[in-house]
């Protein structure tokens, strides 16, 4: 299922190159990246608030070292304020955009616990109720996935236990912008790609999106405004 999280509409659809050149226009607009990742990010979690109480429940933010793992601090720092037992995962390491280390920055003022890969617990025995948010990989993924994130990957399909997204596991998934290990343009899928039971696109649905074959790893696809304004297709 896709649709617009804000209208109930069907969104538009453009490429991933297309989609940062709406961003690049954006931004000479006045709308900076840092407001657009903050967007993504607030508006990722109160999109989780609005399908689970997150008052007191793990949540485990899995971030790249890119502006996906931006999007993702942003959004382990909103979830964090409103009562989440928010633990960041870091897949790749400390993050290497400028946007990304501003908000890893703010978590870590905030005291967000951070752990690395190998201090994840065993998935299958934590108990059902734990939120998995996937922000390793957006639309800048492409091939395979690298070692560390493939084992990421494993870790939260183990987690949330089911191949079939219609029927919800023990931890519940949300990718975004797109699951990781999946082309956003080609929709070719890593054998170890993020089963999420819900995708949100930021803007726009990607060409992934609306691949038939693609939506048993992005289960329920809906679109985030980020603030862009229309029109600037």
């Amino acid at each position: 299922m896709r649709k617009d999280h804000q209208t109930g509409e069907n969104p538009q659809v453009v490429t991933c190159a297309q989609m940062k050149e709406i961003e690049r226009r954006a931004a000479e607009g006045g709308l900076s990246y840092y407001q657009m990742m903050e967007n993504a990010g607030t508006g990722a979690a109160k999109f989780i608030m609005d399908k689970i109480p997150v008052k007191g429940r793990q949540v485990y933010v899995f971030c790249g070292k890119g502006n996906n793992g931006g999007d993702g601090f942003v959004a382990g720092r909103i979830l964090h304020q409103n009562g989440a037992e928010v633990a960041l995962v870091l897949v790749e390491g400390d993050p290497k955009t400028e946007d990304a280390i501003t908000n890893s920055k703010l978590c870590q003022e905030l005291q967000i616990p951070r752990i690395v890969l190998e201090e994840l617990p065993d998935p299958e025995e934590f108990s059902t109720g734990t939120v998995i948010v996937d922000a390793i990989y957006g639309t800048g993924f492409h091939g395979e996935l690298c070692e560390n994130a493939r084992k990421a990957a494993v870790w939260i399909n183990d987690a949330r236990g089911s191949s079939d997204y219609a029927s919800r596991g023990r931890a519940t998934v949300f990718s975004l912008d797109i699951s990781s290990g999946l082309n956003g343009d080609t929709g070719q899928c890593d054998p170890d790609a993020v089963r999420a039971d819900y995708t949100l696109a930021f803007h726009r649905l990607k060409p992934v999106h609306i691949k038939e074959e693609a939506q048993a790893m992005l289960g329920e696809t809906v679109c985030i405004d980020i603030g862009i304004p229309d029109g600037l297709e």
